[in-house]
This record gives C-alpha cells, sequence and structure tokens, in this order.
C-alpha cells in the first residue's frame, strides 16, 4: 500500500504529448536541430518528474521512429510511460519550433505543424478513448494529482476518476470545442489554467463550474489568479512576471509555470483543502513564475533541464525570488543535437516504422 506521502507527490497526466523537433540556423546552410519529448502535457510531466514529483504520462502515440525518441526523452526524466500507447500503423505527433532573431535584435520562436522544408503536415492529438478510461484508471498508480489539458469524454472520465479518488485536478486547456463538454471539465477540476493569448473571456462558463482557482497567464505581463471559496468568488490577485537572467527563447514559459506551482504546493497530505489561502496560491504560483524564468535562457520549452541539475535550478529560483540574478551554465548538453542540412527533411522518418529486436 503505497504511502500517503507517496500518493500525494505522483502526478497522472493525459493530453497533448509530441515530439517537439527544435530547428535554430547556424547559417543559410546548416540547422541545429534538438528532437526532445515536448506537448504542453508531455512538458509539465517531465518538469514536474526533474523537480522531484513522480509523474505518470497516459495517452497515445505512433510506433515509429518519432514515437522511439519520444518515449526515449520521458524515460531519461524518468517519466513512467506504461500508459504511453504506441500504436501500430500510427504516427506520433510532433510539433516544429523554429528560433530567430528577428529585425530588432530579440529572441524569438514560433510552432508550426508543417514542415519548413517539404510541406507535410505533422500528425496530431489523438484522444483518450472513452472505452479505454476505466481501465486505465483500474491500472494507474495511486496519485495525488491529476494534469490534463485537451478535452474529452475519455480524459474527462479519467479526471472524474481521481477526483473521486482525492487527486487534485489541473486543467489547462488551450481552446474549446464543444461548450457543454468544456463546462463539464470545468466542474471535474480544481485548477483552471489558461493563456490569455489562447482563451478569454471565459467567466461565464467558470461561474457555471465554480472552479476553486482560476488561474489567467498574461505573457510578459505576468498572470493574474482568483479563488472561489464557499460559493464566492474573489477578486483578481495579479503577479508581475519576473526578470529573466537572459533571453534566448520563452517557449515552455507556461509549462514550467505550472509544473513549478504543483511542485511547490505539493507536500505529504495534499494540498486541496487549502485552494483558498491566496497567499498559499501566490507562493507556489511565484515560484513556478521563477522556473519559467530561468528556462528561458536556453533552447526549447524545458532546455533548462538539460543545463542545469535540480539543486542548481532549485538555488537559482530562489536567488530570483529574493531579487537577486543568477549566474547561469551554458547549455552543454550533448547529441542529439547535432548540426544537420538545412535542406534536410523533418518529417523523413515520419511513417517509418519503431526498429524492434
Amino acid at each position: 500500500m503505497p504511502s500517503r506521502a507517496g500518493i500525494a507527490m505522483r502526478c497522472v497526466g493525459t493530453g497533448f504529448i509530441a515530439l517537439d523537433i527544435i530547428r535554430a540556423a547556424l547559417d543559410e546552410n546548416t540547422t541545429l536541430e534538438r528532437r526532445r519529448a515536448g506537448g504542453s502535457c508531455g512538458n509539465v510531466l517531465a518538469i514536474l518528474s526533474y523537480l522531484g514529483v513522480a509523474a505518470s504520462a497516459v495517452g497515445r502515440i505512433g510506433d515509429d521512429v518519432a514515437g522511439v525518441e519520444l518515449l526515449a526523452d520521458l524515460r531519461r526524466w524518468k517519466v513512467d510511460v506504461r500508459f504511453l500507447v504506441a500504436e501500430p500503423e500510427r504516427r506520433t505527433p510532433r510539433v516544429i519550433q523554429e528560433t530567430f532573431v528577428d529585425a530588432r535584435g530579440r529572441a524569438r520562436h514560433r510552432f508550426s505543424r508543417a514542415c519548413p522544408v517539404c510541406g507535410a503536415t505533422m500528425p496530431g492529438y489523438r484522444a483518450l478513448l472513452a472505452a479505454e478510461a476505466a481501465p486505465v484508471a483500474d491500472a494507474l498508480p495511486a496519485h495525488g494529482l491529476f494534469f490534463f489539458d485537451r478535452v474529452s469524454p475519455g480524459t474527462l472520465d479519467l479526471a472524474r476518476r481521481s477526483r473521486q479518488q482525492g487527486a487534485l485536478v489541473v486543467f489547462e486547456p488551450s481552446g474549446i470545442k464543444d461548450e457543454g463538454l468544456f463546462v463539464e471539465c470545468l466542474r471535474a477540476s480544481h485548477v483552471l489554467k489558461y493563456s490569455h493569448e489562447w482563451l478569454s473571456g471565459l467567466d461565464a462558463l467558470v461561474n457555471q463550474a465554480r472552479v476553486p482557482v482560476e488561474i489567467e497567464t498574461l505573457g510578459v505581463e505576468g498572470l493574474r489568479f482568483r479563488a472561489c471559496k464557499s460559493g464566492r468568488t474573489g477578486a483578481w490577485q495579479h503577479l508581475a512576471a519576473l526578470q529573466a537572467p537572459s533571453i534566448r527563447d520563452t517557449a515552455g514559459s507556461g509549462d514550467w509555470c505550472t509544473a513549478g506551482f504543483l511542485a511547490r504546493a505539493t507536500d505529504d497530505e495534499g494540498w486541496v483543502g487549502r485552494l483558498g489561502d491566496t497567499k498559499v496560491v501566490a507562493d507556489c504560483l511565484r515560484f513556478g513564475q521563477a522556473l519559467a524564468a530561468l528556462n528561458c535562457s536556453y533552447d526549447g520549452a524545458r532546455g533548462l533541464m538539460y543545463a542545469v541539475d535540480r539543486r542548481g535550478v532549485l538555488k537559482a529560483a530562489e536567488q530570483l525570488l529574493a531579487r537577486a540574478v543568477p549566474k547561469l551554465p551554458r547549455d552543454s548538453s550533448p547529441p542529439p543535437e547535432r548540426p544537420r542540412s538545412a535542406r534536410a527533411c523533418d518529417v523523413c522518418t515520419s511513417d517509418v516504422k519503431a526498429p524492434h529486436a
């Protein structure tokens, strides 16, 4: 029987889990390419595991080379991938991220589902099937956190089952397709977090569900949050963004904020009962913001993890929170971050089956 502490310190997540293909041009003929596990759910789970919270991924990927790369990277960070099914004759979801410097000399990034070389469309997310939710739920390890970022009947069922077992349920949507299903996902959740860039004007829907904590990220303006307690929704509270030591790539900031928020809040007893304490929520979010700022010094949504160990990151985050400027090492992570021809097609392994022994 797992201990109460062990249950609290485990997160199960399902949603967008993909292979990130991070491209940075070295010159007009050569591009540096990194291939890492990504997607918002994949990033949050990997970061939580890195921070010491056990993480289990649930989802569907393809039985192809990209899937092998995705699984290998998640395993590197000790994410439990037993429930991440590699389906035969399917292609693994992936996202292209290109980093560049704009006309004003600012580091920027853009995401795409189209190969910048051949124009092929990247395979996308496939939802957990409703029929799979019950057997998956029965097989999952006991957990104190449940994270999801996509709306589907199967995912909603899994979220409800986790909540019934006492888990803190966190919902981080990027859009609304089915308003009725979306509201049911809100009702199953303790925490709603979303980006103003992708979603806004959710008051009417949130009021139907009375989500205990609502968090809206505001980009360079930081974020705001409010709590609902005893049926009454409190006022918005604003937390300004923390100054990043340097800015190389801002991708993944929201994922680091989410993971930091959850890792800081998780303790031996869990914390569902403390959601109404705005000081606790603010402290946890501030820690998440510090991690997000630190990651801006590196390429990719989780570049910080490949350059600095957990102890170093925690120390740097506390320095940043104390308004000191931490010194961060360069990203010295080894290949597979290898230069390749700018003319090489990123999706050349899309339909290649994974090698089997």
